[in-house]
């Protein structure tokens, strides 16, 4: 027995140094780094120019095109071609955090070939990318891998690789999804007051809160509301959005006023008003174009979307009296 001792001993050591090595993950695979797709950080990035050739018509006019340039000056990013379209500052920081952020999973092709099957042609989506330093980096995005939820992308001219389609989705913007589409600037927290004028209703609403409170109360045309309905106003208001392309406010000719919209919100403590002003075209009679308060944009919505919010204190007396009745109906019953 005693001549097995030295091998159980050595049997012994090896299987408390696999154990120890195994704990210590000795024998795992590392995980591979996953490389930045454009090495880039979002403040190099100093203009993005998007191409969506699938999009684009040759004989289209300028503004129905999707692609777009935009650029940074001054610290504000803003869009140059087609026009000068207001942008959702939200949205464009969201895009540019995507952008830097991307990694590439693996690479398909080191020397691609035939960038048609990859679908990298000339019919693929494309930004072209301009760094404070002057680089210029072209992003060409492809199509779907057959066996992975990822794309296929090249970068300048180097390798075809793959990308996961969630960070495409975020990348692959078009002009239209960087777009400010709403025109009332809005924030609930801020509003006092708002002060609608029109054709059909005059209404104020207006906060009854004293600076401070815990609390906000409101008052609509003087009479005391709740503050659900009170907030349930300033989301329709805020929350108007237009389906199409927004214009010159110089481009309306003999528009008819519709409205007139008076906010008031207190920002960083100082009460600010803005007018907003709605027209309309007696070629258009259905659609109401909503004037920014620079007097330089006019976004276009449905009439009939701006009907809840200037009948809404028509509709609140109408749930008030609904509210009545109901309470007079269930005392009635309660005393039979």
């Amino acid at each position: 027995m005693k001549k097995w001792i030295p091998t159980i001993l050595v049997v012994l050591v090896l299987i408390v140094g696999w154990i120890y090595a195994a704990n210590q993950n000795y024998f795992r695979e590392e995980e591979a780094v996953k490389a930045k797709l454009l090495g880039i950080q979002s403040e190099d990035i100093q203009s993005i120019t998007i191409h969506d050739p699938s999009e684009d018509k040759t004989d289209a006019p300028a503004s129905s095109s999707s692609s777009a340039q935009l650029e940074l000056k001054d610290g504000v990013w803003s869009m140059v071609e087609p026009k000068a379209y207001p942008l959702n500052g939200y949205t464009i920081s969201s895009w540019l955090e995507a952008l830097s952020g991307a990694e590439q999973e693996l690479i398909v092709e080191e020397t691609p070939t035939d960038l048609e099957k990859y679908g990298l042609g000339a019919s693929a989506a494309r930004l072209d990318i301009k760094t404070k330093d002057s680089r210029d980096i072209t992003l060409t995005i492809g199509g779907q891998l057959p066996a992975d939820d990822a794309r296929y992308v090249q970068v300048n001219s180097g390798p075809v690789v793959a990308v996961q389609s969630e960070t495409i989705g975020n990348m692959e913007l078009t002009r239209r999804d960087l777009l400010d589409t709403t025109p009332f600037n809005l924030d609930e927290t801020n509003v006092v007051s708002l002060d609608w004028e029109g054709e059909a209703a005059t209404w104020m609403l207006k906060s009854a809160s004293e600076d401070g409170a815990a609390e906000r109360t409101w008052t609509m045309n003087g009479e005391a509301v709740e503050s659900t309905d009170a907030g349930s106003l300033i989301g329709k208001i805020k929350n108007l959005s237009t389906a199409e392309d927004v214009r010159k406010a110089s481009e309306l000719k003999d528009a008819v006023p519709r409205f007139t919209l008076s906010v008031e919100q207190n920002v960083n403590g100082e009460n600010i008003t803005d007018v907003y002003r709605g027209l309309t075209l007696a070629s258009e009679p259905d659609i109401i174009y909503v004037i920014t308060p620079d007097g330089q944009w006019a976004y276009s919505l449905q009439a009939d979307a701006l009907q809840d919010a200037e009948n809404f204190p028509d509709t609140l007396k109408a749930s008030d009296t609904s509210t009545e009745a109901t309470n007079e109906e269930d005392s009635t019953s309660s005393t039979e």
